[in-house]
């Protein structure tokens, strides 16, 4: 039984080498999708678990409580492990060396390391960790950079340095993450004291913190031996694990969609080729119990075969779908900070799963030849049995198409199961190509018109550091009567109260050309006339707001009563835009401290932006370039599109491969009657052809609505709405190219076997019968 098995895999060298191709591909598919699946089952889990993240970020006065009493709480009962206390400071800071612009909010804490004890264990990303005095390393995910470079007389520099009001200036020397939000920046202890540090930090994981309420009982237990009040408050682990999942959430519909994609594709190919390969021994089959080979011998003889290019697949794919796959699920979920990538378990799945699955394959079909005689199982494995679709080709045969042509058309019918698991394969790549594409374009258009790409090209601020001659208003019409300039939007930013809600609100007042600045609208329209708010969806539906709805606006003691006139596409729950004319009554005399500037249709933006420096060099003038904020997704849906594409097309091959082989007799016996090669490769490509036109058939609509599901389920989860422009994002000649996408995959999948089918010798063919 070994040795006729050994024998099989040595004689049929390129059946072993194509089984070994798809099932490696098909492994690496598999685990791609079994760590897709994985990752979307509890992200913030699996980075938090990495870290080590604390269940309470807790703050104590150092009034109250001293470092040695707070040490002590470590050892409470249901701690099972702490790190602190560290010092920190709730600061103001400021990127630039001079601290110019407006501050914003941070705590800083003192560390001598990333990683101290078995409690959040901060993911140094970039850099080194802060050691010396002027040191600091910055909170943010892996790959993303701080907003707004430094610059130095309006010109930018590669170091960055922040500071604020009575506090030394520090140089940014590494970026790090912490899961936890245990803090937004990082300092050796020793710098602290500058600082002026006004509480100090714990970090506690507790052995029961499932609900906020355990947590809360936790800590309390913990520092119930500590004074009076020296607790002023904490932070739970679920209300930070809720703030990311609120961030991750348009994600996963996504990766659910690609992972069961991947999946299905990775089982029908080896579905596939496996009982293809089986299928194509029958005559074997019958060979081996004309001399004697029992039934069960027979079925062991086919299963093993087909174990050894299986496993050897399986070994081969697996690592390369966690090589590939790491750094996809890094990109999809930077904004954890944690290491996600293909777990263990995924990869365990997949060592097992991939070659029972083959050996399953194989048994099914392997177990109904040994079932038959030797005279039937030589006889099926010489042809497809008799009759196999006969009429369909009869009916071909008489129609004006080409022999070639017509005859190729007819050949999927001969295997009507094998050209079924082909054309779903076919059919699951096209849909791919179709969703990836429309989510890749609908993403597009969402970060265009967030950034307003192509509208604004220049940002313009202040800076307090250089000095100048030009105000607001002076610099407004300087920037006006600049060649070049297409329009000048001046604006500013404050909290302001909002009459019936009980948090401050972020208002941005827009004048002068605000209306050029790319402003995409879902619903309404942009500020046109006094007293006017334009909020995205996610005020408006944490609100319970409407167009027409007016809302009294409150700062400085003034009011004044505005109307929702336009909802847009950027912007959070806690963020409306105004025109400047309601700032005026709230805040009569102030000025705009920032301005967006739109450069003329085929200037040249960086002579533009020189010229716009020279006017005052107090004035910072940025070009607006914020690149793509989802390219990472992009990058990710295309990686998986190719891939799948990719387990498509060798399908597809091994079909051809395995038709080819199995009509060599045929093949030979066409070309001795005339057939050329050129009509060889005809047939067989239109074979092909016609699955992969019914592929884009079937496949064309499946994506589409894949997508009408996906999309909507990733706004809903942003809590946004989207006009028509970015929801509709097929065109008719888009269309019409992914629909040939399957005729593509097919044609590409057949075209090499077919070349090899029509070289055959017809004298080594006839005989060999």
């Amino acid at each position: 039984m070994w040795r006729a098995s050994r024998a099989i895999v040595k004689h049929r060298k390129v059946q072993t080498v194509v089984i070994g191709m798809v099932v490696a591909v098909s492994a690496f598919s598999a685990v791609l999708g079994l760590g897709l699946l994985q990752a979307a089952n509890g992200p913030f889990e699996q980075a938090f678990g990495q870290q080590h993240g604390p269940h309470a970020v807790a703050a104590f006065d150092a009034a109250k409580a001293s470092a040695a009493q707070l040490s002590a709480t470590a050892h409470a009962a249901g701690v099972t492990g702490a790190a602190g206390p560290f010092q920190a400071a709730s600061v103001s800071l400021v990127m630039g060396p001079d601290g110019g612009g407006r501050g914003e909010h941070m705590t800083v804490v003192g560390r001598a390391q990333p990683a101290s004890g078995d409690v959040d264990r901060v993911n140094l990303w970039k850099g080194r960790w802060a050691t010396a005095p002027g040191e600091i390393v910055m909170a943010l995910p892996p790959g993303m950079r701080l907003m707004g470079p430094v610059t130095q007389g309006g010109r930018p520099t590669d170091q960055h340095t922040i500071t604020g009001p009575g506090l030394p200036t520090f140089t940014v020397v590494g970026y790090a993450y912490s899961v936890s939000g245990s803090a937004d920046a990082w300092v050796a202890p020793s710098q602290m004291s500058a600082l002026h540090p006004d509480h100090l930090q714990m970090l506690y994981r507790f052995q029961n913190a499932d609900t906020d309420e355990q947590v809360k009982a936790d800590l309390a237990a913990a520092t119930k031996e500590l004074p009076a009040d020296a607790l002023t408050g904490f932070q739970s682990w679920r209300t930070t694990r809720a703030s990311m999942l609120a961030k991750l959430e348009a994600l996963l519909p996504m990766l659910i969609a690609f992972g069961a994609l991947a999946l299905a594709v990775s089982v029908l190919i080896v579905l596939n080729v496996v009982s293809g390969a089986v299928v194509s021994g029958y005559r074997d089959i019958g060979v081996y119990k004309t001399i004697g080979y029992t039934p069960r011998q027979v079925v062991s003889v086919f299963v093993a075969t087909m174990a050894v290019p299986a496993v050897a697949g399986t070994v081969i794919g697996i690592p390369l779908g966690t090589v590939v796959g790491q750094p996809l699920l890094a990109k999809a979920f930077s904004s954890l900070g944690g290491n996600q990538g293909i777990s263990p378990l995924a990869e365990v799945v997949c060592l097992l799963g991939v070659p029972l699955l083959v050996g399953l394959t194989a048994l099914v079909p392997a177990r109904r030849a040994a079932g038959m005689s030797a005279n039937a199982a030589i006889s099926a494995g010489a042809a497809p049995r008799r009759g196999r679709g006969l009429v369909v080709q009869r009916k071909l045969a008489g129609s004006r198409l080409p022999r070639s042509v017509s005859m190729g058309l007819g050949l999927p019918f001969a295997r009507p199961a094998r050209s079924a698991l082909t054309l779903a394969a076919v059919l699951l790549g096209v849909t791919t190509v179709v969703f990836a594409n429309g989510l890749a374009r609908a993403m597009t258009g969402v970060s265009a018109a967030s950034d307003r790409i192509g509208a604004v090209s220049y940002d313009v601020d202040r800076d307090p550091a250089q000095p100048g001659t030009l105000d607001a208003v002076a610099l407004e019409k300087a920037m006006r009567a600049t060649p070049g300039v297409d329009g000048v939007s001046g604006g500013t930013q404050d909290m302001v109260g909002v009459a019936g809600m009980t948090t401050a609100i972020n208002a941005v007042f827009y004048g002068g050309d605000s209306a050029k600045m790319g402003w995409t609208m879902v619903r309404g329209h942009w500020l046109d006339g006094p007293n006017q708010i334009v909020a995205p969806a996610r005020f408006l539906n944490r609100h319970h707001l409407a167009l027409g709805q007016s809302l009294t606006i409150e700062l400085n003691g003034h009011s004044t009563r505005a109307t929702i006139v336009g909802e847009d596409v950027t912007g959070g729950d806690s963020s409306l835009n105004a025109d400047w004319t309601t700032l005026q009554q709230l805040d009569p005399g102030r000025r705009a401290d920032h301005f967006e500037v739109r450069a003329a249709s085929g200037a040249d933006r960086q002579a533009l932006a020189a010229r716009l420096r020279d006017l005052d060099p107090s004035w910072t003038v940025q070009v607006r370039d914020y690149g793509d904020p989802n390219a990472e997704m992009k990058y990710f849906s295309t990686a998986i599109t190719l891939v799948l594409s990719l387990v498509a097309a060798l399908g597809v091959f091994n079909t051809v491969l395995l038709n080819t082989r199995e009509r060599r007799r045929d093949l030979g016996m066409l070309k001795s009657v005339g057939m050329t090669p050129r009509q060889v490769v005809a047939m067989i490509v239109t074979s092909m052809g016609v699955l992969g036109l019914v592929g884009g058939i079937v496949g064309l609509p499946l994506g589409y609505l894949l997508y009408r599901v996906v999309v909507p389920l990733m706004e809903h989860a942003q809590g946004m709405d989207l006009p028509a422009s970015l929801e509709h994002v097929y065109s008719a000649p888009l269309l019409a190219g992914m629909f040939l996408a399957g005729v593509g995959i097919a044609v590409l999948g057949s075209f090499v076997p077919a070349r090899s089918a029509a070289r055959l010798s017809i004298s080594e063919v006839l005989r060999s019968e």
